[in-house]
């Protein structure tokens, strides 16, 4: 039997607006944060439980947490799940950037839950995972951004492997983002939010050089919350590589899509 436990106390955060605000805006606030965790195993089972306390001088306070379990169906086999809560408050400039903002945003507050099944061993991972996502006040991204009330739910596969000297990864995911509130978008995609995506990565070392890329993909969108602007697939890639001088030192370059 193992147990593991992390704590973190009294995290601070300040943060000022970027500009000049109205004296009817808030221009600074500070974030004071607690948080607790707790991991353990015993035979084949494991466990983990995350715990957080913040005090938003702007929105009040909030409470999230994690509870996760995974039970071992054989050396290579697990299967697991999870159940959690998120609090994420709107940035100064989504509140107060001229011509951009809301000011009467409220934080979003999401509701999550996974279901995942995995392989590993010496050499590869494979993981599927089924996932919904529910956020209460969803922050809509572009210009003028208003709550509204959102689901994403779906099916995310990975796999990393070496392969010889190659470090190789994959992942694809498919999802169903869309408004679930009560107004006329409800059951729309939402907002330049893509329903697919696949990223597939490769990386190597050659002597005192390591190289690798990264390729991504994303299918069709939609610009606005009606669903009437149509944006297109996209793919990007990026390219990277690091050359070791010495010991403590290295020399890097990227090039990215």
């Amino acid at each position: 039997t193992s147990l593991g436990t992390a704590l973190v106390l009294a995290e601070h955060v300040r943060q000022r607006v970027s500009m000049p605000a109205p004296s009817f805006n808030v221009s600074q606030r500070s974030i004071n944060g607690v948080a607790a965790g707790l991991n353990g195993r015993a035979d084949v089972h494991t466990w983990q439980m995350n715990l957080r306390h913040d005090r938003n001088s702007q929105f009040g306070s909030q409470t999230t947490g994690t509870l996760a379990y995974g039970r071992d169906l054989t050396p290579q086999w697990r299967a697991g799940g999870s159940l959690g809560t998120s609090f994420v408050a709107p940035s100064f400039n989504l509140l107060y950037f001229p011509g951009f903002s809301n000011p009467n945003l409220l934080p979003e507050e999401g509701r999550h839950a996974e279901l995942s099944l995995r392989f590993a061993d010496a050499t590869q991972l494979l993981r599927a995972a089924w996932f919904d996502n529910r956020i209460r006040g969803f922050i809509t991204p572009g210009p003028n951004p208003n709550n509204v009330d959102a689901r994403s739910n779906g099916l995310a596969l990975t796999y990393e492997a070496q392969w010889a000297q190659w470090a190789v990864s994959a992942s694809a995911e498919h999802a169903d983002p869309r408004n679930d509130g009560g107004d006329a978008n409800a059951g729309k995609q939402l907002a330049r939010r893509a329903k697919n995506s696949l990223k597939l990565g490769a990386e190597t070392a050659w002597g005192a050089w390591r190289v690798g890329g990264t390729f991504a993909a994303f299918s069709k969108r939609f610009d606005d919350s009606a669903n009437t602007s149509r944006l297109p697939g996209f793919g990007t890639l990026d390219l990277h590589a690091d050359w070791r001088l010495a010991r403590d030192w290295t020399l890097g370059v990227r090039m990215n899509n």
